[in-house]
């Protein structure tokens, strides 16, 4: 079954240490010949795509190492839309929600009141653009998917055998 989250998580085990790990991860981003930009944090980094290549669905990964019971560590990705795509989407689910939940209350209220509740039409028509809003997020997932899978491919090769 397709993964139906609109930001695909991950995880992976390393035998490296946080700090070899971040260290690793920046000298990687520093290398003139990879195809990713980003910039890493003293707990965290970001990894995206170069300006050049980027489009309306072009992905970027969140990335937080933690320290694991052995001698490494595990790293985790959060793979989602750049903020200002995932705002828009955030935005218009709570648009559509509250313009949906506000003509459902008026057109009962119509209908109390024995008036023709053409409000009530809302109801359906936001949760139709709810399920268009989240096909339109799923197809941008799709298009984004090779720019995901080089970042992610990125993380796990910077990072791969510390030994």
């Amino acid at each position: 079954m397709a993964d139906s989250r609109m930001r695909p998580q991950f995880q992976f085990r390393t035998n490296c240490t946080p700090e070899t790990a971040f260290i690793r991860l920046r000298d990687s981003l520093n290398s003139t010949d990879e195809p990713v930009t980003g910039k890493v944090f003293p707990d965290s980094a970001v990894l995206k795509i170069p300006p050049s290549e980027i489009h309306v669905w072009t992905p970027q990964l969140q990335v937080s190492i933690e320290p694991d019971d052995t001698t490494g560590c595990t790293v985790h990705g959060l793979l989602g839309p750049r903020p200002s795509v995932w705002s828009l989407f955030v935005a218009s689910y709570s648009f559509f929600g509250f313009l949906g939940v506000m003509g459902v209350i008026i057109g009962l209220s119509q209908v109390s009141l024995g008036q023709a509740s053409y409000a009530l039409w809302s109801g359906p028509i936001s949760i139709l653009a709810v399920l268009a809003t989240y096909a339109v997020a799923r197809l941008g997932r799709k298009i984004g998917r090779p720019q995901s899978r080089r970042l992610k491919t990125f993380l796990e090769e910077a990072l791969f055998d510390c030994g």
